[in-house]
């Protein structure tokens, strides 16, 4: 029976939602719109998202580095590149290149024409050499007998005159130059290429973007009204050299006060992969500091370097994110001395991990060291929020042991203690096909200033979004080609109440904008999470009303009929949606019941007790009646 009301109220409730979704669908919303229920199963619901616009580096046209002029002649001049100053002066070099490709023919034919011209130059001294003998040879016989008689020479051989050949008007030569072999203040951007990371500075409002491909770091603002800021050579003091980036993959932005100064520096970290290495640098390109592979024991030599994403704390602490460490992220002081390892996944505890560990309890240690040691994975990705808790994601297939964490600055992951880590993040129904898991794999991890948790999921191409206390509120995106679906998504973040999607095969940013029921949904949970129920009974009202599949909305109204000491009507709304809160709302109705009854409870309890002793009274005088009649 319990079965059938469950379909029952699925049933209804998939043909509310239709009739309700029938009337609000969104022309640019490329996915359809679901939620969980409480029983996990999908259900057709409201987005809080549709996609607001698509941006490549060719809608940005153009960029311009952030080095001076003289800066850039001392790159041009260091990395053997030629600089321009300016537009002009690479169309004159292109007209010059034009003139030279023309000449090439006329080329061909002077070079022939300086050949004979060797040539003949060479008859002629040998001409004159020929004829000075035949002139000697004259005045040798006309006075056989002198004494100046000349030196017997042999007879040069004559060489035929070349044919003359007009020598062409000279053209000046111009080298022929790649693309790659200019320099100039601004640049013709084309496209992104295989872009890999994104980062918002909320303080300066700045976006920024790890273009791996073209080895380059660019900034915009988050509206793309700013123009394109390139960073792609950084000056060393220590090298007295400006050095380039090779695949960078990740970057973090923070910002130092110096009260004394009144003045504000910003840091920039960038995970510079295939340099092995992470590259601090201040906004002016100069660099500060490099963390490289460590040079302690704690560090195997035979395990790489290689900077997936990088994270700072506010005390100038850097966590490094290296994909084949299992051990934890790769922490640094902010000297740059290796510090530890920070947050590590634990173990998977399959059959295989349990069975082993069984086996070592019993075995001597040499049979023991036999078996394969299970390690924990590592994990993807990181984020950390305003108030220092570092949050990581863990992308492996198989991965069901802590695919996202939320970690304290002692490491310790507190979702264990909040119950809830062990939460299903993600698609919650997953399929197998061919021995192959096509559930969720969360890549990236992003915590707004309001403590909203946005998960990546690479597989599925989708956004799922959630509250501080990880409970779903959307799921939006997908995969395909349409505007606002993905291919190979890398990176997400947000600010304010717009959502930023990085794509490195399509090598573009898609921006969501939250609809008018995610502002509602939003307010609601905002004044949810303040404590404030009450207030929020409205905005809770609307949500159900334009959708009645927001199981959320029934716990939000739950707690503020609770919070207003309504406990059957709490109950009501706990049912189906919360378990915890329906316990809660019961325990309270009870109290409440007792309290309300008390004096009723109170009276019956007193004539139960006169009865009982009238009742025993009857009864042991009826037993003395009979004793005595016997």
């Amino acid at each position: 029976m319990p079965k059938m009301k469950k379909i029952a109220t699925a049933v209804v409730s998939f043909v509310l939602a239709a009739c309700s979704l029938a009337t609000t669908a969104f022309a640019d919303q490329p996915y359809e719109g679901y939620n969980y229920d409480w029983w996990d199963d999908p259900v057709p619901s409201q987005t809080g998202y549709v996609v607001d616009r698509v941006v490549t580096g060719l809608d940005f046209k153009t960029g311009t580095r952030y080095n001076t002029e003289a800066q850039l002649k001392e790159i041009a001049e260091e990395h053997g590149k030629q600089y321009f100053a300016s537009q002009q002066e690479v169309d004159d070099y292109n007209a010059k290149l034009a003139v030279y490709e023309a000449y090439k023919d006329k080329l061909s034919e002077y070079t022939k024409y300086e050949k004979a011209l060797d040539k003949y130059n060479t008859y002629l001294e040998k001409l004159a050499a020929y004829e000075q003998y035949q002139k000697d040879l004259a005045d040798y016989e006309a006075n056989p007998d002198g004494k100046d008689k000349p030196k017997k020479v042999s007879k040069p051989k004559e060489v035929e005159k070349p044919a003359e050949v007009k020598k062409p008007e000279p053209v000046e030569e111009v080298k022929e130059l790649k693309a790659n072999d200019i320099l100039m203040t601004t640049v013709q951007l084309d496209n992104f290429s295989e872009p890999s990371d994104l980062f918002i500075d909320r303080e300066t409002e700045e976006l920024y973007i790890v273009d791996s491909g073209n080895n380059r770091i660019l900034i915009t603002d988050v509206n793309y009204e700013k123009e394109i800021t390139i960073f792609d050579y950084f000056y060393n003091p220590k090298t007295k050299k400006y050095e380039t980036l090779n695949n960078p993959h990740g970057i973090f932005v923070r910002h130092v006060r110096d009260e004394e100064s009144d003045t504000d520096t910003t840091m920039i970290y960038i995970a510079d992969y295939d340099n092995n290495r992470v590259l601090g640098v201040y906004k002016d390109g100069t660099v500060f500091q490099e963390f490289t592979k460590p040079s302690s024991e704690f560090y195997e030599d035979k395990v790489t370097f290689q900077p997936n994403k990088v994270v700072v704390d506010v005390a100038g602490n850097v966590y490094v994110n290296i994909k084949s460490i299992t051990t934890g992220a790769v922490m640094f002081a902010p000297d740059g001395t290796f510090s530890n390892y920070f947050g590590a996944n634990r173990v998977e505890q399959t059959a295989q991990a349990i069975a082993n560990k069984f086996w070592k309890t019993i075995l001597d240690r040499e049979a023991a060291a036999q078996f394969i040691q299970a390690v924990p994975m590592e994990f993807s990705n990181f984020d950390i929020d305003e108030e220092g808790f570092i949050y990581t994601v863990t992308e492996a297939k198989s991965a069901t042991t802590d695919v996202f964490k939320k970690m304290n600055p002692a490491g310790e992951n507190i979702l264990i203690n909040l119950g809830f880590s062990d939460y299903i993040y993600g698609d919650k129904i997953t399929y197998w096909w061919k021995n192959e898991n096509f559930g969720s794999r969360i890549n990236d991890v992003d915590v707004d200033e309001n403590g909203t948790i946005r998960l990546l999921d690479t597989a599925n191409g989708r956004i799922f979004e959630y509250t501080d206390e990880c409970d779903l509120l959307f799921i939006y995106g997908g995969k395909g080609s349409q505007k606002g679906l993905f291919t190979t998504v890398r990176a997400v973040e947000a600010y304010n109440d717009v959502v930023y999607v990085l794509d490195s095969r399509k090598a573009s940013i898609t921006t969501f904008k939250r609809t008018e029921f995610g502002d509602i949904v939003h307010e609601a949970m905002s004044l949810y999470t303040e404590g404030k129920y009450e207030e929020a009974r409205e905005p809770w009202n609307e949500v159900l009303s334009r959708d009645s599949n927001y199981w959320f909305a029934y716990i939000g109204l739950g707690n503020a009929e609770l919070s207003q000491g309504n406990y059957k009507e709490a109950m009501d709304y706990f049912y189906r949606n919360s378990r915890p809160g329906y316990d809660r709302a019961f325990k309270q109705f009870r109290m409440q019941f007792i309290r309300d009854n008390f004096n009723l409870f109170m009276i019956i309890i007193a004539v139960v007790i006169v009865l009982g002793v009238v009742i025993s009274k009857l009864l042991k005088m009826r037993k003395q009646k009979k004793a005595g009649g016997k």
